[in-house]
């Protein structure tokens, strides 16, 4: 095998060395302007974004594959193996995913700074690639990791089956899967979506019809049918790293305006934010199947309820402070927004949710952004755009939506009091959005006093109704208070 390789090798380089079509050097494009490159000829200095086009990389590389393209193809080599031989870099498979595939090339000297350029391009691509392919090997996705506890511990109701497949398309956006700072982050950003809008195959390769969508597990099972798809997720990605690498045309879209000479991918952080993002999804996964909604109520902050005197039934709401994942006893409170988010079952609106939220929350199985803002976002995104609310990518921003994807309903502030047929304004679909069995029901007053039993996480207009509205001797219980 070795020997076979060498021997096509020493046949690719004779073919490219001794044909009348002779690589390109620097020379062809010069460089004229001291004042615009600044350092980009010094390649002691960080390679840059901005010298991408003052270097004039796109006619260097187009001009080198249109005189070297007959070459390289009666050598059967790919676009970047061809280029990588002709500037004698020997060994490399940076085409295939597989650690020490691919080496960094850290010294540039004898190179000129288009050569330089384009090599480190060649690097960036594939460590782009290989850190995303090994961020889901490193996963945990087993029984005994997170996922299965998450599984065990919001221990579905309903054996519900799950499409896998939506998912993990939505994981191909992988710039929100790098953690670098605020301005960094920002550079990322555009240069993923830049390079993946301008390479239309790319999504093809990463999710091929009939490859991922026909996996479907139980959702107790999730991470038996997890630990199997990720392989045909990974092959996938190896099968956009070859089209990216070994087609000229592919690669030179991919890397259009330097998109890749930006700072190296963290794989820990890859890694940590890919399994965040999984674990979101197998959390609100989890969650509908337990026939469980999110309840919002928009411009309230139950800790100043729970203060301010102007609740119908005294200690109502009981919330002294919010803790360090933002929750106050049935309630996640985003101050950002003011509103308030809760859990509520629809097949007994008594359960307080309390210690559930703590534990998703401390094991850092999600966030209350992640779960309550996240699945905000995507019944928003629904609302005006329509469609379903399946985890996708989004095919002009590229951002993943609905990870989180729980029912939300909202409090409907403008409810008679007393209507036990108005709870939710229906705003984001009515299906779940009704009131719930045993709402308003006359049971937790006594002595013939007027009372209303309401949910655990209630914080609709019946909080703040006057005595006018609702009777002076009103009494309105949060369930099980």
């Amino acid at each position: 095998m070795l020997r076979s390789w060498l021997l096509l090798l020493y046949a690719t380089l004779t073919c490219i060395l001794t044909s009348d079509a002779s690589p390109v050097t620097s020379s062809t494009y010069p460089i004229l302007s001291k004042g615009n490159v600044g350092n980009c000829t010094d390649l002691r200095q960080n390679l840059t974004q901005t010298c991408w086009e003052e270097l004039g990389m796109a006619t260097f590389l187009t001009d080198w594959w249109q005189t070297n393209q007959a070459a390289c193809s009666g050598a059967n080599t790919s676009f970047v193996s061809c280029y990588q031989q002709s500037v004698g870099v020997e060994e490399q498979q940076c085409d295939s995913t597989g650690p020490n595939m691919c080496d960094y090339p850290e010294n540039f000297t004898g190179y000129t700074p288009q050569q330089a350029y384009t090599l480190y391009t060649i690097f960036a691509i594939w460590q782009w690639f290989e850190s995303i392919y090994e961020a889901i090997e490193n996963a945990d996705l087993s029984a005994s990791g997170p996922v299965g506890k998450i599984v065990k511990t919001i221990n579905p109701e309903v054996q519900q089956e799950q499409s896998l497949g939506d998912f993990l398309q939505a994981l191909t956006a992988f710039a929100p899967l790098l953690t670098l700072p605020a301005e960094l982050g920002k550079v990322v950003t555009s240069v993923t979506e830049t390079a993946m809008r301008q390479s239309p195959g790319l999504l093809k390769q990463l999710n091929p019809t009939g490859t991922l969508d026909s996996e479907v597990v139980q959702i107790s099972n999730i991470y038996d049918g997890l630990s199997t798809i990720k392989t045909t997720y990974q092959q996938n990605i190896s099968n956009a790293l070859a089209l990216v690498q070994q087609d000229f045309t592919s690669f030179n879209l991919f890397a259009a305006n330097g998109s890749f000479i930006a700072p190296r991918a963290s794989l820990e952080a890859e890694t940590t934010n890919l399994t965040k993002a999984l674990e979101t999804y197998i959390v609100s996964s989890c969650l509908t199947a337990s026939n469980i909604i999110i309840t919002l109520a928009r411009e309230t902050n139950p800790q100043e309820l729970a203060s301010n005197g102007s609740m119908t039934t005294t200690d109502l709401i009981q919330c002294g402070s919010y803790d360090q994942y933002g929750v106050c006893s049935a309630w996640w409170y985003d101050p950002d927004t003011n509103a308030a988010f809760g859990l509520s079952s629809l097949r007994n609106m008594e359960i307080n949710y309390y210690d559930l939220m703590e534990t998703l929350f401390s094991n850092g199985w999600t966030t209350g952004a992640d779960l309550f803002l996240g699945a905000k976002a995507c019944a928003d995104y629904v609302a005006v755009y329509g469609g379903a609310n399946d985890p996708t990518l989004d095919p002009v921003t590229l951002v993943p939506r609905c990870i989180s994807n729980v029912q939300v309903c909202v409090w409907d502030q403008s409810c008679a009091p007393l209507d036990k047929d108005c709870a939710f304004t229906g705003e984001y679909g009515w299906n779940l959005c009704k009131p719930q069995y045993g709402y308003e029901a006359d049971d937790c007053g006594g002595n013939g006093i007027p009372s209303e039993d309401v949910p655990a996480a209630y914080l609709g207009p019946l909080t703040t109704t006057t005595a006018e509205e609702g009777g002076s001797d009103l009494i309105v219980c949060h369930g099980n208070t």
